[in-house]
């Protein structure tokens, strides 16, 4: 890795897990043999109780800068043209949603939010079962974006809903 790529105290986005502050490289064995630098991350708001050690070859693979405001915003006014089709195949359903979110891509998340969350709300509004995985993915989908969209804007992040909801121009209970 170029240590010009990241530098200690900055934020990065570490996938699956969140936007982290690089606390500190570290040389540093796991296997009690080969040593080698890795970069120490606390996750954002965690207060240090956790932290996350990256190799740091392999950083350029695993981290990136935190989208920036501009790039949220954008993310969102892209989502209202996404319409994500849900099939009614479980199995087909739950592949789909998970390509949608390994993926990673912000403006499919939103979008497979909103479709979620829709759907959802149409099944309650008339009184048809919601589905437990429907839930789940929800959940899952909105635990992957609202965290970092959390701290670019920074809101709080049950905050977040009604932020997206006030930029499309409707209200947001997702």
């Amino acid at each position: 890795m170029d240590t010009a790529d990241f530098n200690v105290n900055e934020y990065v986005f570490y996938k699956g897990v969140g936007v982290c502050r690089i606390e500190a490289v570290e040389n540093k064995t796991f296997d009690g043999e080969r040593y080698e630098d890795y970069l120490k991350l606390v996750p954002f708001g965690s207060a240090g109780s956790s932290s996350y050690f990256i190799p740091v070859g392999a950083a350029n693979s695993r981290l990136r800068k935190p989208m920036t405001e501009d790039e949220v915003n954008d993310a969102i006014d892209r989502s209202v043209s996404g319409e994500i089709q849900l099939t009614p195949n479980n199995k087909e359903r739950r592949n789909a949603i998970d390509t949608i979110l390994k993926g990673g891509d912000c403006t499919q998340i939103l979008s497979l939010i909103k479709t979620i969350y829709l759907h959802t709300r149409s099944c309650r509004d008339n009184g048809k079962k919601v589905l437990v995985s429907d839930e789940n993915a929800l959940r899952a989908a909105e635990n992957m974006i609202y965290p970092e969209f959390s701290f670019v804007l920074g809101i709080a992040e049950n905050e977040v809903a009604d932020y997206i909801g006030q930029r499309l121009g409707s209200p947001a209970n997702a």
